[in-house]
């Protein structure tokens, strides 16, 4: 609603406040009136003229108005039941590109694309990206103004503009898939509908340029992520570690697609970051057991992935299968290293990776205060009593 309510007011602010006028509109005369029978056409319809009376209030009705006659409308019968525009990819893609606007950094532009293009809260965007809540609601604030005072249009720019923003869109669809895959707030461990969003957003994007191979391998990378969805938790509700899953609960169709993208991203000259990314997924996926990974391979990969991007998170993917290839002492000792520098302080799962270590090498009582410190950092109620039991003992 809000991508389609955009692409009519053509203004950030206006188009969120008349979003949100719709839907407080429906709670309020939906009781008495009944749910009308097209949801969508009701629903745009509010939001286009609340749209109109802001800009109307704005002053500047004529040039808006001007801008908004040129949208072909399709009128269904009913009062309020206007369909100005289908809510189709197009505009979620629209509104993607419009959030990694290059007037912000790429932070700012990535955590804009997960609160208005994906409707992620300003905590769990918070937890994404380890500061506080105070901190990204600032950034986010600023982003927006920044945005507003840069007159840009919200029209789909040109394709060279596209192109050169594609890098930061990738990056914030994987980072919303993230966030779904392992919840940043709340009870449980995932948001099923997040990442569902950041599934199809790849999609868009693969649709949208389908011969550009890191959006193929975005696209394979999550799909490796989501075929393993459903093994990730006991029917309890209990997280379970890659090492423990049933492999043969994976999704064959959703791997098998995986690895067709992944191929493909990785016919190029140059391997780009999602593609080595999705490689080491489809490492994972190919192996028949967790013993029977190939970790020599996959420790390169993240040598090469962390020469491209040099992240806290992806060396401590490295730390992990260097304790599995060269022995739990060899991956403590990087893993301390990492951790030395910074980045990963409010990040559960390296305290909880290193609490693993810990373990392996039999030092009970040093691996308890790590998975407490791992239950004290933990963003879901589910990872911190997941640590908190690691911690018992239990």
């Amino acid at each position: 609603m809000l991508a389609a309510t955009l692409r009519l007011a053509r203004d950030l602010d206006i188009a969120e406040e008349a979003t949100a006028d719709a839907f407080l509109l429906a709670l309020q005369t939906w009781p008495d009136t009944g749910i009308p029978d097209s949801v969508e056409a009701w629903l745009l319809t509010a939001a286009r003229r609340r749209a109109v009376d802001r800009i109307r209030r704005a002053a500047v009705l004529r040039d808006r108005l001007t801008a908004l006659a040129v949208t072909q409308a399709t009128v269904v019968e009913g009062p309020e039941n206007e369909l100005i525009e289908p809510v189709v990819p197009d505009d979620d893609l629209r509104l993607v590109v419009l959030c990694c606007h290059p007037a912000l950094n790429i932070e700012a532009q990535v955590a804009l694309m997960l609160r208005i293009g994906c409707g992620v809260t300003t905590p769990a965007i918070a937890a994404g990206f380890l500061v506080s809540e105070s901190t990204m609601a600032a950034r986010l604030t600023r982003a927006k103004k920044r945005i507003a005072a840069s007159g840009v249009d919200v029209e789909l720019p040109d394709d060279m503009a596209v192109d050169d923003r594609m890098p930061v869109v990738r990056r914030a669809v994987q980072l919303a898939y993230s966030l779904g895959h392992r919840a940043a707030s709340g009870s449980e461990l995932r948001d099923d509908e997040l990442a569902e969003r950041a599934l199809h957003l790849a999609r868009s994007l693969n649709r949208a340029r389908a011969m550009d191979r890191e959006n193929a391998a975005l696209l394979g990378l999550l799909l490796f992520s989501h075929a393993r969805a459903g093994s990730r938790v006991t029917p309890n509700g209990v997280q379970v570690l890659l090492e423990d899953v049933d492999r043969n609960s994976w999704n064959p169709s959703m791997t098998a697609e995986a690895q067709r993208c992944t191929a493909f991203a990785a016919g190029g000259v140059t391997p780009g970051p999602f593609s080595l990314q999705a490689t080491i997924a489809a490492e994972h996926a190919r192996a028949p057991s967790f013993e029977a990974t190939d970790w020599s391979k996959i420790v390169g990969l993240h040598g090469d992935l962390l020469v491209l991007e040099p992240s806290p998170v992806i060396a401590l993917g490295r730390c992990q299968a260097m304790s599995y290839l060269h022995g739990p002492a060899a991956g403590l000792t990087d893993l301390d290293e990492v951790m030395a520098l910074g980045g990963l302080e409010r990040y559960c799962y390296a305290h909880a990776a290193r609490a693993q270590l810990l373990d392996r090498l039999g030092r009970t009582h040093d691996a308890r205060r790590a998975w407490v410190r791992a239950a004290s950092t933990a963003r879901t109620d589910a990872e911190h009593e997941f640590f908190r039991l690691r911690a018992s003992g239990d």
